[in-house]
């Protein structure tokens, strides 16, 4: 066999005889080992020249003691230049022949992996990583499970170094894969600002900063090309609004108007309603989108009661004031309108000049619930499918069976009075009232109009610091009267016709 059968090389491997050793772009990764026995020749010539028997006996070798035995003599001294510094710290050079030759004995190699397993590991773990950090919410989950990943790559890394000798660059994957986790949290959060740039864009005039926050963390955005859903819609209006440029000068109307539409529209904000428009002095707003909201009826009978009592808040505020306000602004009256039904949302308009707003006969009927109420002479007008969904929290009162205007289909109505937890002295005249109102229906006019005397008497207990001149109970006791009159015939069932809008 020729000397070149028993020897060759390439940048990847040498091979002599039986031995092949694999390199490194021609480079040999030693195996490093500092588990040898070491010797200090001077310290043993000391000990001699100084006559230390003790010791000169451990020191000597026993015969045949280093018999088939490899011994590297070399200078150790940090002066002397020899030092390497290695994954292990600094060692003198000799510790590396010893340990290239201990690993050609035992053929323990440490083979580099292919750089493109590197890469593709690094491209793994970063499009995990990266994808959890861009497609979860939860800031802890993905902190944790960033940890994990990297902490069981590193382990697997050492346990396969320890068992096979394949060496991965780790710290290098690491690194990169560290860069990609720090590029995936500035895509994240570009990508969460964009989003809530265009939510405020879109939706600033019309909802809560809050409520843009919980839409942009639900991670479902709302349909802005117009969807129907279940939803409610709310109209307020301030009662004989029209006579009030009579008796205010411009600044003055304008100031008492701000002042009013700030602290309504912040009591609807308040309950993550979604405000559709101004018009003059009555608000137009609606719940359930942009983001759903299963107790859109519940929210707005809240703000309705809310905004009740923020208005009486606001009269208390102006009877105080040093100004001398007229008595129009001293006793001025919201009435509020509220139906559920299928509404449907999104921009409406020409392009450019589009507004978030709403549409629907579930619409329609809110709006003459609102301008109803002062036919009944009340504050708060809901529908029978606004009452269906606010559950027993509530004080209500059946009103009337109405058909609204260009409809044929009656639709039962109530009044909102209250929370029965905070005003139970409204019981007895729901009591006495919806007692009349059966006997009514029924047609037993005179026992009815009693009792809606007897209710009428309770009815100021409805709002204290209001002197409402006319009540659900004097309406009653007007059409008992016209009834016991002209009895009606026998189709008659109360049902009343709205010819007005």
């Amino acid at each position: 066999m020729s000397s070149e059968d028993e020897f060759s090389y390439s940048d990847e491997k040498l091979t002599f005889k039986d031995v092949s050793i694999p390199l490194d772009n021609g480079e040999v990764i030693v195996n490093l080992n500092k588990n040898f026995e070491r010797y200090s020749i001077s310290s043993l010539l000391s000990d001699i020249q100084n006559e230390n028997l003790d010791v000169q006996k451990k020191r000597f070798f026993k015969p045949g003691e280093l018999r088939s035995k490899i011994v590297f003599i070399a200078p150790s001294a940090a002066g002397l230049g020899d030092q390497k510094q290695t994954s292990l710290g600094r060692l003198p050079g000799v510790y590396l022949h010893a340990s290239f030759l201990n690993s050609i004995r035992n053929q323990e190699f440490i083979k580099k992996a292919n750089s493109s397993w590197a890469i593709f590991l690094t491209f793994v773990l970063s499009i995990f990583l990266g994808g959890i950090i861009i497609y979860l919410n939860d800031e802890s989950i993905k902190i944790m499970t960033t940890i994990v990943t990297l902490v069981l790559f590193l382990l697997g890394d050492i346990i396969l170094f320890k068992y096979t000798l394949w060496w991965l660059p780790s710290t290098s994957i690491a690194l990169a894969v560290g860069v990609g986790v720090f590029l995936s949290y500035i895509y994240r959060t570009g990508f969460e600002n964009r989003d809530k740039r265009f939510l405020k864009a879109a939706f600033k005039n019309y909802i809560s900063p809050e409520l843009i926050e919980e839409i942009h963390e639900s991670g479902e955005l709302p349909k802005l090309g117009g969807d129907v859903a279940m939803r409610t819609a709310f109209f307020t209006d301030i009662a004989d609004f029209s006579s009030f440029s009579e008796d205010l000068s411009p600044s003055d109307l304008v100031k008492v108007l701000n002042e009013y539409l700030n602290e309504m529209t912040n009591v609807l904000l308040e309950q993550k309603g979604t405000l559709d428009k101004y018009m003059g002095d009555a608000i137009v707003a609606f719940f359930g989108a942009p983001s759903s909201q299963s107790d859109h009826a519940i929210r707005a009978a809240k703000v309705a009661l809310k905004m009740q009592k923020s208005h009486k808040n606001l009269r208390k505020k102006w009877r105080e004031d040093s100004k001398q306000w007229p008595q129009l602004v001293l006793n001025m009256k919201m009435r509020i309108g509220i139906n559920s039904g299928d509404i449907l949302t999104g921009n409406i308009g020409a392009a450019g000049r589009m507004n978030y707003t709403m549409m629907g006969d579930a619409v329609n009927l809110a709006a003459r619930l609102e301008s109803s109420a002062k036919a009944y002479g009340v504050l708060i007008h809901i529908s029978e499918s606004t009452r269906s969904f606010l559950g027993e929290d509530f004080l209500v009162r059946r009103l009337d069976r109405i058909v609204v205007k260009g409809k044929s289909q009656a639709v039962d109505t109530f009044e909102l009075l209250a929370y029965k937890s905070e005003n139970k002295d409204l019981l007895k005249l729901v009591e006495l009232f919806e007692q009349g109102l059966d006997l009514y229906l029924n047609k037993e006019f005179e026992a009815a109009k009693n009792l809606f005397i007897q209710s009428k008497e309770l009815e100021k207990m409805r709002v204290l610091d209001l002197e409402l001149n006319f009540s659900p109970s004097d309406l009653y006791i007007r059409r008992c009267d016209e009834l016991l009159k002209n009895a009606p015939d026998s189709n008659w069932d109360g049902t009343t016709f709205l010819d007005q809008k």
